[in-house]
């Protein structure tokens, strides 16, 4: 592909002056940078496109802003005491469009500085002349400052209207901490946003350049070089750069080559093969002749080979709740099946094609299926299950496509209904997901799915950012595997960014993202980039995973799991600004799921420092399930009761899960535990039983609750008969509890509980409600706390009452299973709605979803029987 050179002219995108400027933390971080002498300030300006990109020297502050969510905070010392900083007026060769009646205005604070002198201010155009002139008035505290830009120098032949960048000389102390906020140029009517934009600026810039965006990430993926799945990666983004097509050809050949029935569940090789065909091939491909007829064919005959067998109609016409090994692996079979059905059903040599169609259930060539029964050849079932539901009809990829299509209206519609996914904010497997979400919407063939997709891929990241604080995501999460997550935990938030606006992502698992034709609806814009407006609330949805409680398990779902329930399990966020704290709470009854019990992430993030969180974990003793030495992981199960800001979180002393006939049961009960801190704090106090933290404008307070046994033995009276070992009935009602149960590890990144079953208060604060942490620390200590007897000592009850004038009083049996109570209410597992926010609803099962914010209102209809389809 020709290389485009876009350039954006941003007072096409300018603003009126009521518009409301939000920041977009992955573009504003990048715009920033330092120069060394006699090197100008955007030498390195292809480092700051790059996905993995690491800024130096600046960082986002989240508790010390004017404008928007955040602003940007610059450390000469971290940036190695450069002279020259300063900001870019984009990443994708955009320009400022101005005149000498135009005025530069920022928010500007310089502490820890001698601000006496004037800055030295340069604006470039894009031959590299300058206008040069003097900013006054910074000192240690916020200012706004205006600039008129008639006051600067400009050289002979400046271009006011090709303007690159602006740059700062200063001599500034080591110690020294720069805030800039609210840049922007304007004139009496309109603003051109630098660090903060309106949403229509926003979505302007975005758009124009989207096909840069694009172009320069496929470029760095075409110039991999380190094999595996990188190979075939790069062959797809240098035919997408029409570049090297000869050697792009050669590439997809060899791995063609290679396919086998051992890697026909590949995550990424079958959905990659569906896009080199729709992209290249010569019949219906979007940029035909790029492949060669010779692989156009081998391509066809290896689609052929890794899906005919798996793509068994019988099982299109099962429950959507069926799903074969993991959610992430099922969708990926399944979005593969119908989209190669609807190729095979155009394809001449293939149109007629019988598929086998055995009928032995799900899950072909995912290992085996077990035992088969007396006298049955394992060779005759062909790697699938031990059903018999064959029609013994002849089936074609028509027939096929039509089964599939009705399967997936049905899928998504269910999920809309009931909640989504079993794999819940998982780092590591919702962008799989995803990619077969995009596979199925623009490949899928027909209109009504491809509408359908669209607005549940909206509804997907219109749930995602509610919960979520610039890109990292709070609230509940299941197979969050190995880690309790951090700066790097980015997988997801890197396809939401380049919808908003950021670098392209060409890797194995993102491509797809770039190279599809969606855009968010400016409501969810707003939504991932106004956390301020959207202020402090409750989000409650349904979760699902919950297993059908019956045994035996229908033939054909050996390696599945049969999760069509009305599962018990809430999910809760609480969500502010400054933080979020959230957590899932299942029904003590629930008959989970082999992945609803996986890598269960419950806990608290923080917006100033995402090193910041607090996470309950397993504390491990040896390598963890990839074989990685690791001081913890999150494979406990954890009974949990939550009301707003406060989570009460204890390992569960007994739950129960059903299990495909494959799958391991390595979750044990009764495992060491503690709790992830982190060593990032601003503060970190212990006083009373109590640790109390702070990061940026949030604080948290953690309390372990355990009871002191040896004082309780030591005080007991003495009972006689078959009462010997009970407490006694005129006994005190509540025991002494322990400020002493547990220890930190070396590095004191974590709290190691003496006993496994110790509970955990959570409680969170923000400053705009406590001025400081010190009366932060006031107000919980003085929290009603108690630990109440049952009949036999050391299974007590937790009895507390959280802050606030009107906060509900908690009650949690930490003795045994029970449902805990908030306000005298049993938590109610079976709530009314799927989701429910201030910005977010829909009543469960109803399909019918309404998201509201900043002015907009947006309908989502998945119901059996949408509007538009009523006439019909």
């Amino acid at each position: 592909m020709k290389h485009i050179l876009l350039i954006a002219t941003l007072c096409a995108a300018a603003h009126c002056l009521g518009d409301k400027p939000l920041d977009f933390w992955d573009e504003e971080i990048r715009l920033f940078n330092t120069a060394r002498p006699a090197r100008p300030l955007d030498v390195m300006l292809s480092a700051h496109r790059a996905a993995e990109f690491k800024p130096r020297g600046f960082s986002l502050d989240h508790a010390d802003h004017k404008v928007g969510d955040l602003s940007i905070a610059y450390s000469p010392a971290k940036a190695g005491m450069p002279k020259r900083f300063g900001f870019f007026a984009g990443l994708w060769n955009e320009k400022w469009t101005l005149s000498p009646e135009a005025s530069l205005t920022m928010w500007i604070k310089a502490e820890n500085t001698d601000f006496s002198a004037p800055w030295r201010i340069t604006l470039v155009d894009f031959q590299n002349l300058e206008a040069v002139g003097e900013l006054n008035g910074i000192t240690g505290d916020w200012q706004e400052l205006t600039l008129p830009l008639s006051e600067l120098k400009a050289a002979n032949g400046f271009d006011w209207t090709q303007v690159k960048l602006c740059e700062f000389d200063a001599k500034l102390d080591k110690e020294a901490l720069v805030h800039f906020d609210g840049i922007r140029f304007k004139n009496d009517k309109d603003v051109t946003g630098v660090t903060d934009k309106t949403v229509v600026q926003r979505m302007a810039e975005a758009e124009i350049s989207r096909t840069l965006r694009m172009e320069t990430a496929l470029k760095t993926a075409a110039d991999n070089e380190n094999g595996g799945l990188y190979a075939p990666v790069a062959a797809f983004a240098k035919m997408m750069l029409n570049e090297d097509l000869e050697t792009a050809n050669q590439i997809l050949t060899d791995e063609l080559k290679q396919s086998s029935e051992a890697n026909v569940w590949s995550l990424l090789h079958t959905p990659l093969y569906c896009r080199f065909y729709y992209m290249f091939s010569n019949r219906c491909g979007k940029f035909p002749g790029r492949m060669t007829p010779e692989t156009e064919k081998l391509l066809l005959k290896t689609l052929w080979s890794r899906t005919s067998s798996k793509n068994d109609i019988h099982w299109a016409r099962q429950s959507t709740w069926y799903l074969d090994g993991s959610e992430n692996h099922d969708l990926n079979a399944k979005a593969c099946n119908l989209v190669t059905s609807h190729i095979f059903m155009n394809e001449p040599d293939y149109k007629d094609r019988i598929y086998p169609d055995y009928g032995f259930g799900g899950s072909y060539h995912y290992g085996h299926a077990g035992y088969y029964g007396p006298g049955v050849d394992e060779k005759t079932r062909h790697h699938g299950g031990r059903a018999n539901l064959s029609d013994e009809k002849k089936h074609n990829a028509a027939d096929h496509y039509e089964a599939w299509l009705a399967y997936f209206k049905t899928y998504f519609r269910e999920r809309a209904e009931r909640g989504f996914f079993l794999e819940y904010g998982s780092y590591g497997y919702s962008k799989h997901t995803l990619n077969m979400f995009d596979l199925a919407q623009h490949y899928c063939g027909d209109d009504g799915l491809r509408s359908m997709l669209d607005n549940f891929l909206t509804l997907y990241w219109a749930e995602w950012a509610q919960v979520s604080i610039s890109g990292v995501r709070g609230g509940p999460k299941t197979r969050h595997h190995s880690k309790v997550g951090g700066p790097d935990d980015k997988a997801t938030a890197d396809l939401i960014g380049f919808h908003l606006g950021g670098p392209g992502n060409a890797g194995p698992w993102w491509y797809w993202n770039i190279v599809n034709d969606y855009r968010l609806p400016s409501i969810v814009w707003k939504m991932a980039l106004d956390r301020e407006g959207m202020g402090c609330f409750t989000y409650k949805a349904r979760g699902i995973g919950e297993e059908v409680n019956e045994m035996p398990r229908p033939l054909g779902t050996e390696r599945s799991l049969v999760v069509d329930t009305e599962a018990r399990m809430l999910k809760n966020t609480y969500v502010t600004p400054d933080y979020t704290l959230g957590t899932q709470m299942d029904h003590p009854l629930t008959a989970h799921s082999h992945l609803s019990i996986c890598g269960r992430w419950h806990g608290m993030t923080f917006a100033q420092n995402p090193h910041c969180r607090i996470v309950p974990v397993g504390i491990t003793d040896g390598p963890n399930e990839k074989g990685k030495k690791s001081p913890y992981d999150l494979e406990v199960m954890y009974h949990t009761a939550q009301h707003e800001r406060t989570l009460i979180v204890q390992q569960s002393r007994r739950w129960y899960a059903i299990h495909p006939d494959w799958y391991p049961n390595s979750i044990e009960y009764n495992q060491p535990v503690g709790i992830w801190f982190g060593n990032e704090w601003d503060k970190r106090i212990e006083k009373d039983g109590w640790i109390f933290v702070q990061s940026g404008d949030a604080y948290a307070a953690v309390r372990p609750v355990l009871w002191d046994e040896a004082y309780e033995k030591e005080n007991k009276k003495k009972t006689t008969g078959n009462q010997v070992f009970f407490n006694a009935p005129d006994d005190a009602p509540t025991v002494k509890l322990r400020t002493d149960c547990h220890k930190w590890n070396e590095n004191k990144t974590m709290l190691i509980y003496e006993d496994n079953y110790t509970a955990t208060i959570i409680e969170a604060g923000r400053r705009i409600d406590y001025p400081t942490l010190e009366e932060f620390m006031a107000d919980v200590l003085d929290n009603p706390i108690a630990l109440y007897k049952t009949v036999v000592p050391g299974d007590n009850i937790l009895v507390y009452t959280p802050c606030g004038k009107d906060a509900k009083e908690m009650v949690f049996n930490c003795g045994t299973v029970q449902i805990p109570t908030i306000g005298n209410e049993p938590v109610n597992y079976s709530y009314p709605m799927t989701f429910d926010s201030p910005t977010l609803k829909s009543k469960y099962k109803s399909g019918k979803i309404r998201i509201e914010f900043g002015g907009e209102t947006l309908d989502l209809d998945f119901s059996r029987k949408p509007w538009w389809n009523f006439w019909k």
